[in-house]
């Protein structure tokens, strides 16, 4: 389910890089964001800048969900793209794939969110123990089928009590964007959603919802933000270039950056290094998916 999407590229591919050879163009998958689909205009500074640095054209593609991207860098179709956390933990079981960099504090520590479930405002639910008790007359939404916090860290907190969402839940639905759950949960729509608690936030900031509209029933523990991951396969000392540059963007170039950063959930993040290792506890958490088997 996580790799069903299908990709298309736009334009002509270049030729593939072997073990020794640097790719000819860079070519960096980009999805607009649910909130302001045309902010592509963000990167043009940052792509003369990856230019300008590295030495390539370097080539935007859009694409879609997670599952279309780790399908896209698996055919060689992009070498960077920005993935979920559990869609890094899965892509690495399914290819060469390497973590570069997320989004982070000043002080250099990964900047982390949490999954949380929400009911409407005037819904009788009022915590997990009565969503188990009343399961079967409930309609829960996910997110996207590899989104950490709007479907997998949620589900194994369900399994845990007991709950096998196609199993207990009258409908389980995907609506492909957090804002779209937000939203129908305050209309009624459905019983109960799992989104990142980040951007509740950001929509209540951007007027998109008042807080009131709903009620969180739980919160999971901390999870690491999206990570941008280059192709394991490239050459190294590409990839090592590649690495500083989207390290040294903001303070090579400020004013571009502070263009770029607008677009985050929160502009005063940075760009942190990270490694492999800081994903093991997801990956803990994608062995306790049983009636998935991610990573299998």
């Amino acid at each position: 389910m996580l790799l069903a999407a299908l990709f298309t590229a736009c334009g002509r591919a270049p030729r593939h890089a072997d073990a020794h050879d640097a790719p000819r163009v860079l070519r960096v998958a980009w999805t607009p964001s649910e909130e302001e689909p045309e902010r592509i205009a963000r990167w043009d500074g940052f792509v003369r800048y990856l230019e300008r640095r590295l030495g390539v054209p370097v080539e935007l593609i859009q694409t879609g969900n997670y599952g279309a991207k780790i399908e896209a860098m698996r055919a060689h179709k992009i070498e960077v793209c920005t993935l979920g956390p559990f869609s890094y933990v899965v892509a690495r079981t399914k290819m060469a794939v390497e973590p570069m960099v997320v989004r982070g504090e000043r002080d250099g520590a990964p900047a982390v969110y949490r999954s949380i479930f929400i009911v409407p405002a005037s819904s009788p639910l009022r915590s997990l123990e009565d969503v188990v008790s009343r399961a079967g007359e409930l309609t829960l939404a996910w997110v996207d089928p590899a989104s950490a916090s709007g479907h997998l860290v949620p589900r194994v907190h369900l399994e845990s009590l007991g709950l096998v969402p196609e199993e207990h839940f009258k409908e389980v639905v995907f609506t492909l964007s957090h804002l779209a759950s937000v939203l129908s949960t305050k209309a009624g729509h459905v019983d109960l959603a799992a989104v990142t608690s980040n951007g509740l936030d950001r929509f209540v900031r951007e007027g998109r919802i008042d807080r009131e509209d709903v009620r969180v029933l739980w919160a999971s523990d901390s999870i690491v933000n999206d990570v941008t991951a280059i192709r394991g396969d490239l050459p190294e000392s590409f990839k090592t270039r590649v690495r500083e540059a989207w390290l040294s963007f903001r303070e090579d170039e400020p004013a571009l950056w502070t263009e770029f950063a607008d677009g985050f959930p929160d502009p005063s993040t940075i760009w942190v290094p990270i490694a492999d290792e800081d994903f093991d506890g997801l990956r803990e958490v994608a062995r306790r998916l049983r009636h998935l088997r991610l990573l299998e």
